[in-house]
């Protein structure tokens, strides 16, 4: 197995080859119209989102743009938290839409099992309609995508992961701005500008790899050897934060530990005043509400003697006391910023790896995932005595 010495060209084509932002868009849509138009969907107070892994933190992620499109009450809960202790509480009032890439785990299976028997509405966002999920479901939001060719078979399950995250995340920002239409929260004129949007950031992934890859390369260099990094983020990257730090454990391994931006504060700066340089923190600081906070943070991580690491935009924030800058040098609007504000610290993920000889990423689990797909499924009687 050989790595290249740049990875933008094999990203760019990987994401060109797999995912078509546009046409995943237009094959969902007569799905979202279909399942919004629900009498079921229109009568609901709640939707509920659950999943695992990176399933889960592309629900976070696009939270707080469901939230404000649909203008509803929108929960995002662990497939084991919602089957074994929300399970009671769900009732006809609510949606779950369980999220799964490979439509096989199975705790998210136990929680849309649990949800229909409550009465709830069950919808499974899946990459595959075989999949044991979408046979539970009453509804399927399917999202299909592209295996990546022409890539190293040690490297195409990183850049297949990418793409299923990404489309993952347009196909729940479709759901917003269907039920904001839908709703009357949302004009159809400003839906459609914000589905171009999207687009366009789809469309920009190559680009932030391309400009940025020269200060990942230089960065991976120091960071070589390193165990232990954080990732914080807040608001729509919060989300992006748990994925990020995934990626380190999953694909070198370093332990990669995510954290909210504000809580980082409150807890982990405890142990950069004592480790010091060994304290790597990537900070996620796209404009918007938090990045005043995220330059206080920075500041306070020199200060304590760590490294920060700044993923933000070229000349947005102050952050003299970086350790060094990932700039993301393409504009999106906030709520949109999870679609390529991990582009910088995938490639990271790459260098390391180049650098570390490590001969398969993402390792392989040697139990054959049966922890994940396998395991006890509750189909009745979940709940607290």
């Amino acid at each position: 197995m050989a790595y290249p010495e740049w990875f933008t060209q094999e990203l760019t084509d990987a994401v060109r080859r797999g995912l078509d932002g546009r046409a995943l868009r237009a094959t969902l849509s007569p799905a979202l119209a279909d399942l919004v138009g629900d009498p079921r969907v229109e009568r609901a107070d709640r939707l509920v989102l659950t999943g695992s892994g990176d399933s889960l933190f592309a629900a976070i992620s696009t939270r707080p743009a469901l939230r404000r499109w649909s203008r509803r009450s929108v929960d995002v809960l662990t497939a084991l938290e919602l089957g074994r202790y929300e399970a009671p509480l769900l009732g006809p009032a609510d949606v779950v839409l369980g999220i799964s890439n490979s439509g096989g785990s199975a705790r998210t299976r136990e929680s849309l099992s649990l949800a229909r028997e409550r009465g709830a509405l069950t919808v499974a966002v899946v990459g595959s309609r075989s999949g044991p999920l979408a046979g539970l479901a009453e509804r399927v939001l399917h999202r299909p995508v592209g295996a990546p060719e022409g890539v190293d078979g040690s490297r195409s399950r990183v850049y297949l992961n990418l793409i299923e995250y990404v489309a993952t995340l347009a196909t729940l920002y479709g759901l917003g701005l269907e039920l904001g239409v839908r709703g009357g929260g949302l004009a159809r004129a400003d839906a459609t500008a914000w589905g171009d949007r999207l687009d366009a950031a789809i469309d920009a992934i190559g680009e932030v790899a391309r400009q940025v890859e020269p200060a990942v390369a230089a960065l991976a260099g120091e960071l070589d050897g390193a165990d232990t990094i954080w990732v914080i983020g807040g608001g729509p990257n919060r989300g992006t934060a748990d994925y990020l730090a995934a990626k380190f454990h999953e694909q070198l391994p370093v332990n990669g530990i995510s954290q909210d931006l504000e809580e980082w504060a409150h807890l982990q700066y405890f142990l950069t005043l004592a480790w010091k340089t060994r304290s790597v923190v990537l900070v996620l600081a796209p404009p918007g509400n938090a990045l005043d906070r995220a330059e206080e943070l920075v500041a306070g991580i020199a200060a304590a003697g760590g490294r920060a690491v700044v993923v933000g935009r070229p000349a947005h924030g102050g952050f003299p006391g970086a350790h060094a800058r990932l700039d993301v040098a393409v504009d999106v609007a906030e709520l949109l910023t999870p679609v390529i504000y991990h582009v910088p610290v995938q490639l990271l993920v790459l260098h390391l790896a180049r650098l570390a000889g490590v001969p398969l990423i993402p390792l392989r689990r040697q139990d054959d995932y049966w922890l994940i797909r396998g395991g006890a499924v509750r189909s009745t009687g979940a709940g607290l005595s």
